[in-house]
């Protein structure tokens, strides 16, 4: 199998064949995958300001491969995949603590939060990384990184402070500590849930609040983000049954990465959406739930990661996402072959997942 190799821009040479599609700022496509590179298209990439693209190690001239640091043998991507599983892991212990009551220390949190903080500027291996799927078993895990890395992508597209979403990754990995406190029985029931089940599910929230309420140094604006990420708009949420402006804004930037996360993965009762079809039931479902700037900013920004994913349609075929829909998020334009699907004109075409 010919190896993806990172390569500097700097030490790109003519001949060289691109291993990924490379896209502007805006998601604009620069360069199609499997282009072979002259003089011009690597000029057009450093004029966008493309310092690393990928290629095929097949098309490197001998006297490249051998070149450090210009070639990345060990990609961010697998730095970034170590970091991630790690930092689950360091999460794990301080759930586990939680679960057996024992008081965790705010600095142990805030390790974790550091290693995701030092993420920030890794917004596409983000994306790549939370729409892999996960065990069942571990959801509750990956679930609490994930979230602590989308608030930190939506508290950085809001221009939120550096110590905010700082403060936005701590509240984004203790948002669901409190089901430490539900049995598991009932966590990973794939059957519904009962009334009385579904009750008790919902004290998480509360649950939640009074574990980390005890760390030594905790932000009042984490807290009130773990007692409120299930607050709604309209008032239909719990504990409190809050109403829009008296929803924290920590609070409301969970509610949304907390659903989006949730709903792309795998779980005990479900498989996994595709991001698309959350889009569009986010877009268009979550009116009066969601605050329409935090949801907005949110799936104007995300969705356009997805541009040059591989995705199989709902008759078969596999397609690239060319182009989004600014006003229909989950109805992109793809190209199958040589023929172009605007979604939103094709009604009938779903996307049922990522390739």
């Amino acid at each position: 199998m010919d190896r993806k190799i990172k390569v500097t821009i700097d030490a790109c040479l003519p001949q060289m064949v691109t291993a990924e599609t490379i896209y502007n700022s805006y998601g604009a496509v620069i360069v199609w995958e499997n282009t072979v590179l002259d003089d011009l298209l690597i000029a057009r990439l450093k004029d966008f300001g493309i310092d690393i693209i990928r290629v095929f190690e097949s098309s490197l001239p001998q006297n490249i491969k051998s070149q450090q640091p210009n070639i990345q043998i060990k990609s961010k991507e697998v730095q970034f995949s170590e970091s991630y599983e790690k930092d689950t892991e360091e999460f794990k212990s301080i759930l586990h603590d939680l679960s057996v009551g024992k008081t965790v220390s705010i600095e142990k949190t805030i390790k974790i939060a550091d290693s995701v903080y030092s993420k920030k500027e890794q917004n596409s291996e983000i994306i790549k990384c939370i729409s892999q799927i996960r065990s069942v078993d571990e959801y509750t895990y990956y679930h609490c990184i994930n979230v602590s890395m989308l608030s930190m992508l939506l508290g950085k597209w809001l221009k939120f402070y550096p110590e905010d979403i700082h403060l936005l990754v701590q509240a984004g990995l203790l948002h669901d500590v409190g089901k430490s406190r539900i049995p598991v029985s009932v966590i990973n029931k794939p059957e519904k849930l009962t009334d009385e089940e579904y009750t008790e599910m919902k004290k998480h929230s509360e649950y939640g609040y009074y574990l980390v309420q005890y760390m030594d140094g905790i932000d009042r604006r984490v807290l009130e983000a773990i007692l409120y990420h299930h607050e709604r708009e309209d008032g239909s949420g719990y504990p409190l049954g809050l109403h829009g402006e008296q929803i924290p804004v920590f609070a409301k930037i969970l509610a949304v990465t907390d659903i989006f996360d949730a709903m792309t993965a795998n779980r005990s009762y479900k498989n996994m959406d595709s991001p698309f079809h959350v889009f569009d039931l986010m877009q268009n479902g979550c009116f009066g739930y969601l605050d329409p700037i935090v949801l907005n900013t949110f799936l104007s920004n995300i969705s356009h990661y997805y541009v040059g994913n591989k995705v199989k349609i709902s008759d078969g075929r596999i397609a690239e996402v060319i182009y989004i829909n600014s006003q229909q998020y989950g109805k992109p334009v793809l190209k199958a072959g040589e023929k172009y699907i605007d979604m939103s004109i094709e009604k009938k075409v779903k996307i049922e997942q990522l390739i």
